[in-house]
């Protein structure tokens, strides 16, 4: 029996297979099998791969009828090994020539589940440093021993990534993880997905820094700095990934134990992919990459992942994803209670019912004290998580309650009356991204600003008035051009005066405009 597995799959990669598979015949520790799965390549890969098993025996090929993907090729070769340990390579990598023998003197020293080695980059020249900087970091093995809950010091604590290529496995784990994998084609998120369930079987990890596998970068479909619209999609539809492992979870009655792992699990496919969208697109590809990310993930999923990065970002983002919104009516109202402002949102939502529509009052958990049990709204109210503790990381309670309670409403309009809010472009944007017309109304910064336009013109008034006086005292005194010039001055600063106090109700005439406009489209 083989000590050492080497399983490759293969497709379409002739320009690379030979140095790949070159470096495993010249090993220094003779006893390995290596099985190649050629999976249906158009190419010269499998009658390069005939040519070497025709040369050494330690060579097997198996020739897919038809195109299978990685994930379902690893099945094959899973199927078919004999070693006590398994080496995955992918087709365009290789090894060192001394890595087989090494890593097996290891496992005698620490006979673990998983040894995790060093890998050596190799970028291609069109990707940035930046990029290699980051995968270098990622790839780097947390060094000496971990038991326990594997899953959870992966996904959640990243001590380790989750490659299978730059770690030698025991057949036994392998062979019980991919025993459990469903029979699907993934073109994106396979590693993630196959490596959760390793974990899941693994007991014991050992991780050390010496570099025996090498990696191309940027040439497979995930790599390099810009991802094409095709690219991307590939990239997101590792989705299904996230709902692969719930149900693995939940095959094995383990959803509870493993919750927080498998959430984790999720949001960083969907964090990749939005930064992907706001990183790896072409300017021209944006909107309609938008479009993908809303295709794969939630409203709320969206809206979740983007304010946890770019909470600062509120227009560039919606610059970017050109986001419209298309259609009960809810008024959203952060300090329900204040007066002033009250005033104008129970006008807003008279306006609403008198039409025919039914109208909800939304408004934040910290203001029920104040709010609850009055028959002033003329209706229950609905209380969202506070604005004020939506911050960052911080923001995804709310908008989950906000998003689950719009779909309970069956919301089709939403008035948002607190426009100044920090986090005012984040609610909005998740209820455009769930198809809900949304209408900004002035809030209580712009009644105050009203107030104090009036308090300040009032005493500009005083003022010009009193200059006014004293210059028609003298007025008589001056000639006709003097008379006609002042004359037009104090004009012309009456009417500037009368502009500004004017202001804050145009923006009230602007506000009902729109909504009477939005309305009629929804």
């Amino acid at each position: 029996m083989a000590k050492i597995s080497i399983i490759i799959p293969v497709y379409n990669v002739e320009k690379y297979l030979q140095q790949c598979i070159d470096s495993l015949l010249s090993q220094t520790l003779s006893d390995i099998e290596i099985i190649c799965i050629d999976d249906a390549s158009q190419d010269a890969s499998g009658k390069i791969l005939n040519d070497y098993a025709a040369r050494d025996d330690r060579m097997k090929v198996i020739h897919a009828d038809e195109n299978m993907g990685t994930l379902r090729a690893r099945i094959k070769g899973i199927t078919d090994a004999a070693g006590q340990y398994v080496m995955f390579v992918d087709s365009d990598d290789y090894l060192e020539v001394s890595a087989c023998e090494e890593l097996l003197k290891l496992l005698t020293e620490h006979p673990v589940d998983v040894l995790h080695f060093g890998t050596v980059l190799h970028a291609n020249e069109n990707v940035s440093d930046d990029l290699k900087n980051w995968v270098t970091n990622f790839l780097t093995p947390y060094e000496g021993e971990l038991e326990g809950n594997l899953i959870e010091k992966c996904f959640v604590d990243e001590k380790f990534d989750f490659n299978i290529t730059n770690k030698i496995w025991r057949r036994e784990v392998c062979e019980e993880a991919f025993a459990n994998v469903e029979q699907i084609r993934l073109v994106a998120s396979e590693d993630r997905y196959i490596f959760f369930l390793l974990m899941y079987y693994a007991k014991n990890y050992y991780g050390i820094i010496e570099k025996y596998y090498n990696y191309n970068l940027g040439i497979g479909v995930t790599g390099g700095d810009i991802l094409s619209l095709d690219q991307f999609e590939k990239r997101c539809s590792g989705a299904e990934a996230s709902e692969l492992v719930k149900r693995f979870l939940e095959k094995t009655g383990s959803i509870e134990k493993f919750r927080k792992e498998s959430k984790c699990f999720a949001d960083k496919i969907l964090w990749d992919c939005v930064d992907c969208w706001h990183n790896k697109l072409e300017k021209k590809d944006e909107q309609q990459g938008f479009e993908i990310l809303r295709k794969y993930f939630r409203p709320d999923e969206i809206t979740s992942a983007v304010a946890r990065v770019y909470f600062e970002q509120g227009q560039d983002i919606y610059n970017r994803a050109k986001i419209t919104g298309h259609k009960k009516i809810a008024i959203y109202y952060r300090y329900l209670g204040y007066d002033n402002m009250d005033e104008k949102v129970l006008e807003c939502m008279q306006y609403l019912i008198q039409r025919g529509n039914d109208v909800i009052l939304y408004t934040d958990q910290d203001r029920k004290e104040l709010t609850e049990g009055t028959d002033k709204y003329g209706k229950e109210l609905v209380y969202l998580p506070d604005a004020v503790s939506a911050n960052w990381g911080d923001y995804e309670a709310r908008c989950n309650a906000f998003y689950k309670q719009m779909l309970k409403d069956k919301i089709e309009v939403l008035v948002y009356a607190s426009p100044t809010s920090h986090i005012c472009w984040l609610d909005t944007l998740l209820s455009s991204l769930s198809d809900i017309v949304t209408v900004d109304m002035q809030d209580e910064v712009y009644l105050n600003m009203y107030g104090e336009i009036r308090e300040e013109n009032e005493k500009k008034i005083e003022e010009k008035t009193r200059i006014v006086d004293e210059k028609t005292k003298v007025i008589e005194e001056k000639t006709i051009d003097e008379k006609v010039r002042i004359i037009d001055e104090l004009q012309r600063e009456n009417n500037m005066l009368k502009l500004q106090q004017e202001s804050p109700r145009i923006m009230w005439k602007y506000f009902w405009r729109s909504l009477k406009n939005k309305l009629l489209r929804s």
